[in-house]
């Protein structure tokens, strides 16, 4: 050992901007993933919500108290604090005795992309 030097221990300058970069890195990584879920959880939110609003449809038809008639129709529809437009299509089936029933559910400001689409059966009673 050399007298007059001191021996000092700790990080250098270089070591401290390493582990700030990875930790940084590492953190935009979390951030990232974290707005993912956020987002994710946004659009499941929206398809649930969507798919309450056809399963509700699809009951105030069964419980309507003649058949459907066959054919398109449409209306609008409150759940969970949105405004939500459902079209629903009534088919007849191979079996005279049962209708098809197809309901596609979307927000009204996207008239193109569907976020729940249900399909049932009913049977329709004998005259």
């Amino acid at each position: 050992m050399i007298r007059g030097r001191h021996c000092v221990r700790g990080f250098t300058l270089l070591e401290v901007l390493v582990a700030v970069a990875v930790l940084g890195i590492a953190m935009a990584a979390v951030i990232s993933a974290m707005a993912r879920q956020a987002d994710n959880a946004g659009y499941l939110k929206q398809k649930t919500l969507a798919l309450w609003v056809a399963h509700n449809r699809l009951a105030e038809i069964q419980l309507q108290a003649k058949a459907p008639a066959t054919g398109r129709s449409d209306g609008k529809a409150e759940m969970g604090g949105f405004e939500w437009k459902w079209e629903a299509v009534v088919q007849t089936t191979e079996d005279p005795r049962l209708r098809r029933i197809d309901i596609v559910v979307r927000r009204p400001e996207d008239p193109k992309g569907s976020l729940a689409q249900l399909n049932g059966f009913l049977a329709v009673p004998p005259p």
